[in-house]
């Protein structure tokens, strides 16, 4: 069932054995049902793939798939079922860590770590669970979590052998962050360029998207060291960044759309500024819940970068915050409230009075709101936090 927490796991799954889940799925089997919800939400397969998987994961907590339960919660938390209630998304949450879903305490256990969803943060009640967990035995995805602990905890170095312990056991999302543990110093120095690198390859060959993103976010910065005078150098280099990003997006990762719409939009490797390609690009990001893809349409649409047909640029402001504040997106959560101490987004009124206002009061005076040092704005689901 793990394969299919991960964007990493559901690329290793082949046509035929989708072909035959989907059969599976028809026919009623449960565990099938929450197989295929899950490609439609990793992979948007299907036109109405929320609502596809919504309706599949629901045929599978009724057929007791603890794991659908976890997923439905998740879906609950990111504002993708409505109405927005974490109240209920907490509930099914517990539902699903009672009857044993490894996907639901993973979740719990990175909201503890992250102080995400409205949890507080607990990484000692978070390291108390894992140490439980593995003295079971080393079980490669709650290794890959102990490494994003120490991670957190800014032990780099230290985590290395935890993510190792994860790869080896087939937890290919791990790759990642195995890249980093393998090439940096706690202060994010350099250590051991190779090696990381190195790492980032086999990442990619094991269908982890979020190891091409690290390796082509070290490319861009080294297409500035390429001799301006040698365009023939710098036009190819930059065909490969753009051609290598695009193929990152057919396999769905979130963060590589983003990281192509601030290309188009700064014009960052000599790329022509283009905000409509810019927009493309957040829209979609956006459509997998990134939050920060909404924190940059928002920008664009108050600075008037991008004008909308089918609706007003407020209209179209209003539901980039009011998703970004589903998502704890601390500058849009704040943007939300304000907005609505001003007579904006009223139809969220009951949704922004009980649960946006209070996370909003309680945000520190001098906090600052730019999210750069914001946990993880996804569920796991696109690994780079998994």
């Amino acid at each position: 069932m793990r394969k299919f927490y991960t964007l990493a796991g559901i690329l290793s799954i082949s046509e035929e054995e989708k072909e035959l889940i989907r059969q599976q799925a028809l026919e009623g089997d449960p565990v099938a049902c929450y197989k295929l919800a899950e490609i439609y939400l990793h992979l948007h397969e299907c036109e109405d793939y929320v609502s596809s998987a919504h309706e599949l994961l629901q045929k599978a907590s009724e057929g007791g798939v603890a794991d659908a339960d976890a997923t439905i919660a998740i879906m609950m938390f990111r504002g993708e079922i409505e109405p927005f209630d974490p109240v209920a998304a907490a509930k099914r949450l517990e539902k699903a860590i009672n009857n044993g879903s490894d996907r639901g305490i993973a979740f719990q256990l990175r909201n503890l770590l992250y102080g995400r969803y409205g949890y507080e943060p607990n990484i000692d009640l978070v390291r108390q669970t894992l140490d439980q967990l593995l003295s079971q035995g080393e079980d490669p995805y709650w290794c890959a979590l102990m490494g994003d602990l120490l991670m957190a905890e800014g032990k780099i170095v230290e985590s290395r052998q935890w993510y190792e312990k994860a790869v080896a056991g087939g937890e290919n999302s791990a790759y990642g962050d195995l890249a980093l543990a393998r090439g940096l110093n706690d202060d994010y120095s350099f250590r051991d360029y190779e090696a990381y690198n190195d790492t980032l390859m086999e990442g990619n060959d094991a269908m982890d998207p979020m190891c091409m993103y690290y390796f082509l976010l070290d490319k861009i910065e080294s297409y500035y060291d390429i001799d301006p005078e040698d365009t023939q150098a710098r036009d190819e280099y930059r065909q490969m960044i753009i051609h290598a990003l695009e193929l990152n997006i057919e396999w769905c990762h979130p963060m590589s759309m983003e990281l192509l719409g601030d290309i188009y939009r700064e014009g960052k490797i000599d790329v022509p500024a283009d905000p409509v390609k810019a927009w493309s690009y957040y829209v979609q990001g956006s459509e997998f819940m990134h939050a920060s893809c909404f924190g940059k349409m928002y920008d664009m649409l108050q600075t008037d970068e991008i004008q909308l047909g089918q609706m007003s640029n407020e209209e179209a402001m209003d539901l980039c915050m009011i998703n970004g504040a589903r998502l704890h997106y601390a500058r849009l959560l704040v943007a939300t409230v304000e907005a609505y101490k001003h007579g904006r987004l009223t139809q969220f009124a009951r949704e922004i009075e009980m649960f946006h206002i209070p996370a909003y009061d309680a945000i520190p005076d001098d906090e600052p709101l730019d999210d750069e040092d914001e946990g993880p704005d996804d569920d796991g689901r696109f690994d780079a936090w998994v």
